[in-house]
Parts: C-alpha cells; structure tokens; sequence
C-alpha cells in the first residue's frame, strides 16, 4: 500500500528500514482541500539552486510518477500557463539504514476562494468544538499554513431557532473557537479573521431539519486583494 505523504503544503515523511539509496520513486498528486484530484495541472520541480529539474501535467488522474532524492526543491502549480501556486519541499535525510518507499507527495491546491469547513460540529448550543471535528482542522491548519501569505475569514451561519441576536452571537463565537484552535496548531493569527453572519444568510429554508443542518455552518473565505 502507497504511504502518503503531505510534503511542504502538509508535510510528513515516513521511513522504513532498508539498505539506504540515494534516489526513490515518487508519485506526485495534486488534490483541492477536499482530497478531490485536480486534472490537467502543470507541475514543475525546481532544485535548492533554482534550476528546472522535472516537470508534468496531472492528467485526468491528478497525478504522475517521477524519482527524486533528499533534498530541498520548490514546486510550482501551473494552469494555462498562469502560476496558481508556489511552495517549497523539504524532503530530510533519513538516519540510518533507512530509505524512503512507495512515497506519495500530495501539494494541495484549493481553486475556490470560499468553502465550507466539511465534519465540523459544536456542541448543541455552544461554540465548544466537537473532538470529531479535530481532524478536520488539523488539516485546515496545515493547507493555511502553506497559504502563509495569504488572509482569510472565518464565516459563522446557524439555523434560524432562538432569537437573531443569540444567534448572531453563537456564531461569531463558533467562527472564533475555530480560529483560536487554528492558531494553536501554529497558523499566524495576522492571516485570520471572523465575522458571525447568524441566521441572515440561509442556503436552504429553515423549515426543515435538513434545511437547518445545512444552514448550521462554517465556511472560510479567502481575501482576495
């Protein structure tokens, strides 16, 4: 089975106990916030020297193969020739007699400027954070990180019981409680802000418990300057 690998945009390497090598196989995938493959986007691998080593198209799987050692490089994300994104790849000397195998190095590329934060709950009533949920921001933390220079809101909504001002109220306490958890999973406090929209802005009628589930929700916008 393929390890997976988050590298510099998420960023965890796995070794494994084998007689050491310079060079390894690796699969580069591409991937918006939501784990969905992003087809048909340019990919190119520059050295600690800034020289073009590799570059690919994802094709319709979002992906390719390529062989690669440790390192420092820098990917660039490309589509029609505009650059959407860039970031840098550390890929660390293994200690020992170890090399890295059947590595995946997933780049995160998020198109949309606003999303809703998916498997995100609070307690009935509050804006105390469900410990379900910590998944889902541990990597909502690790895409802003790789987003370091760029600012974004966090969008409190709830449904349309209790009054409009409680409601108000909750939300922007629940868009809080998930920047605070961001910032103390190392996102800089400068790139977040948080407004609390309440019930004023439904994507479904509040007639119905599925109505009001959707409406129940987070989402995080990205300033565009």
């Amino acid at each position: 089975m393929k390890k997976k690998i988050f590298v510099s945009l998420l960023c965890l390497l796995i070794g494994i106990p084998l007689f050491a090598v310079e060079t390894f196989d690796a699969e580069i995938l591409v991937t918006d916030f939501d784990e969905v493959p992003v087809s048909e986007m340019d990919v190119l691998l520059f050295d600690d020297k800034g020289t073009l080593i590799h570059s690919a198209n994802t094709g319709s799987k979002g992906s390719f193969n390529l062989t690669l050692s440790a390192g420092d490089y820098k990917i660039q994300l490309k589509e029609a020739g505009e650059l959407k994104k860039e970031a840098p790849l550390h890929i660390p000397e293994l200690e020992g007699r170890k090399i890295y195998n059947h590595v995946r190095i997933q780049v995160l590329y998020e198109a949309r400027d606003k999303f809703e934060i998916e498997n995100l709950n609070f307690e009935t009533n509050s804006a105390a954070i469900m410990t379900e949920s910590y998944e889902a921001l541990n990597k909502l933390a690790l895409f802003l990180n790789s987003e370091s220079e760029s600012k974004f809101v966090i969008e409190g909504h709830t449904d349309s019981d209790g009054s409009e001002k409680s409601n108000a109220e909750l939300s922007l306490a629940r868009a809080q409680a998930v920047k605070d958890y961001l910032i103390a999973q190392g996102v800089k406090s400068v790139q977040l802000e948080t407004k609390g929209f309440g019930e004023s802005m439904p994507v479904e009628s509040n007639d119905t418990d599925k109505g009001k589930a959707a409406n129940r929700r987070t989402e995080i916008r990205k300033v565009i300057e």
